[in-house]
């Protein structure tokens, strides 16, 4: 009985495993089925994203090229433009390396006539001394009476002689032996050029006392005011600077002397006379560096160079 039952049992859970494996195998077969289906979309998927890619790649390679060979017109055509100018560049700086030696040749032919008149004066200077002859004997003379025993008095005439002659020109005095203006000139710019003012001041006074009428007086009347106002003695300046307007109106230094002269004012408190000169400069030399420098001036006075108010200018207080 137990065996019958035994063996029902093991034919009943047979059929039932038997359903159960039919059951897998169809889920299997099905789920290798989606799988394989999934496989073959990706990889079309990726069939397509390769083709894709190959596509931009191609384009990528494509504009570089064409970026390449726009940069090459590029410098091509920047370096042609360029061309034209480098050489106006090496032709302007010719021409300013010849303006420069210009400049030189000029300043050392300017320093050679600046001797050259110096000399020219130094000859002058001795001829006037050469010129100046000793005063002619007298011929007058003094009778003296001679006592005599054997015979009357006699007169006997004798000869007076000369005054002793004066040496050189009666205009100015005579500079010392051996002192020439341009010696005297150029001793005292080399000592003005190292800081040597007070004894470039003295030397140019010396100057001026010798050499009153050379093509350096003006200049050394100049730098007279000029050392003066550097010291803050403006009235002295103001004297200096007069005096080469007053002697030597026209010389290169009159301009400058007119400008310097203005300044000296200003610093000395005397406005309206500094104004009055700064317009003298600008009517004068309207179109030089110290006319700008004047007109800059009176400006920040708040006047015009005309005259009256500069038109928006601020009233400017004194310096």
């Amino acid at each position: 009985m137990k065996l019958v039952r035994l063996a029902v049992l093991l034919l009943t859970c047979s059929g039932f495993c038997f359903a159960v494996n039919k059951d897998m195998l169809a889920l299997q077969r099905e789920l290798e089925d989606r799988i394989n289906a999934m496989q073959n979309d990706m990889n079309t998927k990726l069939s397509t994203m390769n083709g894709m890619l190959t596509a931009i790649q191609a384009d990528s390679r494509r504009n570089a090229e064409l970026l390449t060979g726009m940069q090459d017109s590029v410098a091509s055509g920047v370096a042609k433009s360029m061309t034209p100018v480098n050489g106006l560049s090496n032709r302007v700086d010719s021409v300013g390396e010849d303006v420069r030696s210009l400049k030189d040749a000029l300043a050392d032919i300017t320093a050679r006539m600046e001797r050259m008149d110096a000399k020219i004066t130094d000859l002058k200077n001795q001829m006037q001394i050469m010129q100046s002859p000793p005063a002619a004997p007298s011929s007058t003379g003094v009778t003296v009476t001679t006592p005599s025993s054997s015979s009357p008095p006699q007169s006997v005439l004798v000869p007076q002689l000369p005054a002793p002659a004066v040496s050189g020109p009666t205009t100015g005095p005579q500079p010392p032996a051996g002192m020439s203006a341009d010696r005297s000139y150029n001793e005292a710019m080399r000592d003005l050029q190292t800081g040597k003012s007070d004894l470039a001041y003295n030397e140019f006074q010396q100057y001026l006392t010798y050499f009153p009428n050379t093509e350096f007086a003006a200049k050394a009347q100049y730098y007279l005011g000029e050392i003066d106002y550097n010291r803050a003695n403006y009235p002295s300046a103001i004297h200096n600077f007069d005096l080469v307007l007053e002697r030597y109106p026209e010389n290169p230094k009159t301009a400058d002397a007119h400008l310097m002269k203005a300044y000296a004012l200003l610093k000395a408190n005397e406005r309206n006379r500094a104004v009055q000169e700064f317009r003298i400069l600008v009517s004068t030399y309207p179109h030089t560096d110290d006319a700008r420098k004047a007109i800059q001036q009176l400006r920040s006075l708040g006047v015009s160079a005309a005259g009256g108010p500069a038109p928006g200018a601020p009233t400017a207080a004194r310096p």
